[in-house]
């Protein structure tokens, strides 16, 4: 496996995490697998289309920090992980949110795509 591909997945990553807090949804949507399916830290599941809705409408991320990333490759896939420090304002009422989080990225019509999000609150 080289680096290379995992340095592009984590460079893909830092460019969803700023488009979310931008609320570019032109990125977003280029970025997001069309299989794509997002399971929030509260049990919420989005679609794609569902989760850019969101983001424009429900969701206000204003600041996110990841740290603890760790990646591997098996064929076309990447699997990251990490734990993530956000700010959020969540339909208008404002949430620091503290958790752990596995991220999945394909590859397929040769490009990475963001294909899955799965999201598990730290407790306090």
């Amino acid at each position: 496996m080289g680096d290379a591909d995992l340095g592009e997945v984590f460079r893909l990553e830092e460019r969803r995490w700023a488009a979310m807090i931008t609320k570019d949804a032109a990125t977003l949507s280029e970025l997001f697998a069309d299989e794509m399916s997002a399971t929030h830290a509260n049990s919420l599941t989005y679609t794609k289309a569902s989760y850019l809705n969101a983001i424009e409408r429900t969701f206000d991320y204003q600041k996110v920090e990841c740290s603890d990333s760790d990646a591997r490759r098996v064929g076309d896939t990447v699997l990251l992980t990490g734990r993530a420090r956000m700010d959020v304002a969540v339909s208008g009422r404002q949430a620091h949110v503290n958790a752990r989080y596995s991220v999945v990225w394909v590859r397929k019509d040769d490009r990475w795509q963001f294909l899955c999000w799965q999201a598990t609150t730290i407790p306090a």
